[in-house]
């Protein structure tokens, strides 16, 4: 942490010059025992690393960074700190099973999707189980068909989206190298499952790129915006003004969102298509397109107090989208220690 906060300061006060993150590469070792000073790695990996040290660091004494008490107190958690929510909803019963897992950033499939937007709707749409997949229902006492649904249930200040351009499956590393479209602002309410937390919408700030063909070759550079709504392409020493457009125009593979102040709303970007995403349409009305007739009752809110999972203090279940006659039950499954990287709105960190 005071390693990259010499760093921040080093470049605040050096206009027009450059600066070498030599003390960061020579401790290189000390955010991931896995990397090597000069050796290609993966920028997002490397962000994961980064992110999970300076949680570490902010982190009080006597806490692990992936505690309960952790994500309420370090400054990482409360800047890029959200929570992610699995629901399976029995098909026969309608009883609903959630679990709650930290998040950090997003990862998203890009296979079958050509903008952010589609890539979001199959992130958090129905999936089907049944057959072999079949789930086990306690209230039913048999494995039925169930149905599955990831939302965010708690939005983050920064939201850090990385597209899966480099398959894990290919020892060749071999890289998607195809158009992603993605907007100057972009709407979540679609994808989110907490009524008290809906409005959310973000702003572009970054975007990191990767040239090359696979994951063991290429170079890396970004674009920044600035306080004053101007880009910026940081290209190793190179620093040059750029239009909206050319930033958009690039095939992404991070993007870093920052959250607009409460009432200011996102306008243009992404926001039309998203408002009309097959997740706010399906599973937080009821149920998954076809699969809506398999449902025993209509797609009823949730009104009154017959929930039987303890509160959580922000409404995650209560609150949502769920059904008056479903019990919903919470398991708390380990924490996962998902990592992203910090980023000052002004100064780009990450051409570390």
């Amino acid at each position: 942490m005071c390693a990259l906060q010499d760093h921040v300061k080093q470049a605040l006060t050096s206009p027009g010059g450059v600066v070498s993150p030599a003390y960061l590469v020579k401790n290189l070792r000390n955010i991931s025992k896995t990397f090597r000073p000069w050796r290609q790695e993966d920028a997002h990996e490397y962000m994961r690393y980064l992110i999970d040290s300076l949680d570490n660091c902010c982190t009080p004494s006597g806490t692990t960074s992936s505690s309960s008490s952790s994500q309420d107190t370090s400054v990482i958690q409360k800047i890029f700190g959200g929570r992610l929510r699995s629901q399976v909803k029995c098909t026969i019963c309608s009883t609903c099973s959630n679990t709650y897992d930290p998040l950090l950033d997003l990862s998203l499939e890009i296979n079958r999707a050509d903008s952010l937007t589609k890539a979001l709707n199959r992130f958090t749409a129905v999936e089907a189980l049944e057959g072999d997949n079949e789930y086990y229902c306690a209230n039913c006492q048999k494995k039925v068909r169930a149905l599955k649904q990831f939302t965010i249930d708690k939005s983050p200040t920064i939201l850090t989206i990385q597209f899966k351009r480099f398959s894990g499956s290919d020892s060749s590393g071999g890289k998607i190298d195809k158009n992603i479209d993605f907007g100057r602002t972009l709407a979540m309410k679609p994808y989110i499952s907490n009524l008290q937390d809906c409005d959310a919408n973000y702003s572009l700030y970054g975007v990191l790129v990767h040239a090359g063909w696979s994951t063991h070759s290429g170079h890396y550079y970004c674009f920044v915006r600035t306080a004053g709504n101007l880009w910026y392409n940081l290209d190793d020493s190179r620093v040059k003004q750029v239009t909206e457009k050319t930033v958009l125009d690039q095939k992404a593979y991070i993007l870093f969102y920052m959250r607009d102040p409460a009432g200011r709303s996102s306008i243009g970007g992404d926001q039309s298509e998203t408002n009309s995403s097959p997740a706010l349409r399906s599973w937080l009305s009821d149920g998954a397109g076809d699969v809506e007739n398999d449902m025993d009752g209509g797609a009823d809110e949730y009104e009154g107090n017959n929930c039987q999972h303890p509160s959580r203090g922000n409404g995650a279940c209560c609150n949502s989208r769920l059904y008056s006659k479903a019990s919903c039950q919470d398991s708390n499954s380990p924490a996962l220690r998902f990592s992203t990287r910090k980023v000052d709105r002004v100064t780009p960190m990450w051409r570390l």
